[in-house]
């Protein structure tokens, strides 16, 4: 199975240079969900092209540092392409703004919460995963068939009536890439008693394998009918 993972932004180089980048997490995180996958990737945010739909057998969406109502250049044609990948059946995951960007070309209202930040170690239902984010989906997408969240985060995972899942939080982030990264913005773009009381929650267990096998079920379903 071939999966193209379209980035809509890049690590510093700093956070590169010891982490990865997205599609490099990416691959790391589902690879033991997906053994028999191939990883590919498009550089979106950078100006590169959306490949034709059918060339993959499936997408991921990372996150993004802006949000859908920046309305930055890659973003009309990315919904156009989700909605095209919808109308032929091909599966795509998204992750935080992934999440996001795909509601968002689906119907659905994507805004910053009013309850500002949420960062950390956070549990959805019954699961805990790692978030890093402020703008939320705010209404049901066409198509949604099932919907979970936590108190903060009320829409944290829609999964679609058509071969589409996303999920706000980031199962593809690792604790010390985490800590990187409220380092890095503590202080500066976000309140840094708020990156230090979320730093004190990356010890927490996660469940990002089960997320994990989550996406790879809904890319095995869509591609061979059996889950």
């Amino acid at each position: 199975m071939r999966i193209c993972v379209l980035e809509t932004d890049i690590p510093t180089d700093e956070m590169k240079a010891e982490h990865g980048d997205f599609p490099d997490m990416f691959e790391a995180w589902m690879s033991p969900a997906m053994p028999d996958a191939t990883w590919d990737r498009v550089a979106v945010h950078a100006g590169a092209d959306l490949p034709q739909a059918e060339r993959f057998d499936g997408y991921m969406i990372t996150g993004c540092r802006h949000g859908v109502y920046d309305e930055m250049p890659w973003m009309g044609p990315m919904a156009t392409f989700l909605r095209h990948l919808r109308d032929a059946q091909i599966p795509v995951g998204g992750i935080c703004f992934g999440h996001q960007i795909m509601a968002h070309a689906y119907g659905a209202r994507v805004e910053k919460s009013a309850g500002g930040w949420v960062l950390g170690a956070e549990t959805y239902d019954d699961l805990t995963a790692f978030a890093m984010h402020q703008d939320q989906v705010q209404s049901a997408p066409e198509g949604a068939r099932d919907m979970t969240g936590s108190a903060r985060c009320p829409i944290g995972r829609i999964a679609y009536d058509f071969p589409a899942l996303s999920v706000q939080y980031h199962p593809e982030f690792t604790a010390p890439f985490m800590q990187t990264l409220f380092d890095h913005y503590g202080g500066t773009h976000i309140d840094k008693s708020l990156t230090d009381a979320a730093a004190r929650t990356l010890t927490q267990p996660t469940h990002v394998d089960d997320v994990a096998r989550d996406f790879a079920e809904m890319f095995r379903t869509a591609r061979t009918g059996q889950p």
